[in-house]
């Protein structure tokens, strides 16, 4: 890849990583040394596409570019790394490749909750996401027991008290209303733990189900549930620019 974003012959992406001169990649390329995604690639013609993995002998080379990754979590993983009980973790859900990049996740969303989280080896992308000081937007769908109130919609726009802090949503519009049961969406630009599940609690709402659809300009739309999709330089830029 070159900075305006055309794709890269894969000699010249092994020279520029620094590995070696353009004519010995070639060389390492023509002898099978050369992975891409975790397959053997031996077409001098190849070209490195925006989120390859490259590898030379088993390690992978990269220009020291960001990496960032929209995943859909389903229940049952935990936003994290690695866990000391074998838990399923959201770096399960990658493929090898993945794997074996110094990913981490950008925010949490908790064991029960699904929907969308941000991988990233950017430490300051990560930064941003998670900090309430840069009021980064999370939109969530949630459906609660109950139905919620016009009322109980203003005082979580006006501000409920959670842990001692107030949590005061940007938005919140009831979507729709069933037997027992109600599905609201939520914005908010914070991410303390169970933060939504415990303000839904305090007016008398149990949560069913807890999604989250997007961060920023970032959707789930198009990325299956316990599936993932690399982002874009152009997604990347709209991610930066919060």
């Amino acid at each position: 890849m070159e900075k305006n974003g055309r794709l890269t012959r894969i000699s010249k992406y092994i020279a520029m990583c620094g590995i070696a001169s353009r004519r010995k990649s070639e060389e390492f390329v023509l002898a099978g040394r050369i992975k891409v995604n975790g397959k053997t690639v031996d077409d001098l013609s190849y070209k490195i596409n925006p989120g390859d993995i490259v590898e030379c002998d088993n390690k992978i080379i990269s220009l020291e570019r960001n990496i960032v990754i929209a995943l859909n979590k389903p229940p049952g993983y935990l936003s994290t790394v690695r866990d000391g009980y074998n838990r399923k973790t959201v770096i399960d859900i990658l493929d090898d490749d993945k794997k074996k990049l110094r990913l981490y996740p950008s925010g949490r969303l908790d064991y029960n909750s699904r929907g969308l989280i941000i991988l990233t080896n950017d430490g300051s992308l990560a930064y941003r996401l998670m900090h309430p000081g840069f009021g980064v937007p999370k939109v969530y769908r949630v459906k609660a027991e109950g139905i919620i109130t016009q009322e109980e919609i203003k005082s979580m726009q006006k501000g409920i008290e959670i842990d001692g802090r107030d949590l005061s949503a940007n938005r919140v519009k009831l979507k729709e209303i069933g037997i027992d049961n109600c599905i609201i969406e939520i914005e908010i630009s914070e991410g303390r733990k169970r933060i939504i599940r415990k303000a839904l609690a305090k007016l008398g709402h149990k949560v069913i189900d807890l999604q989250r659809v997007s961060i920023g300009k970032i959707t789930i739309n198009g990325i299956k549930e316990g599936s993932y999709k690399v982002l874009s330089v152009e997604e990347i830029t709209k991610l930066q620019s919060i």
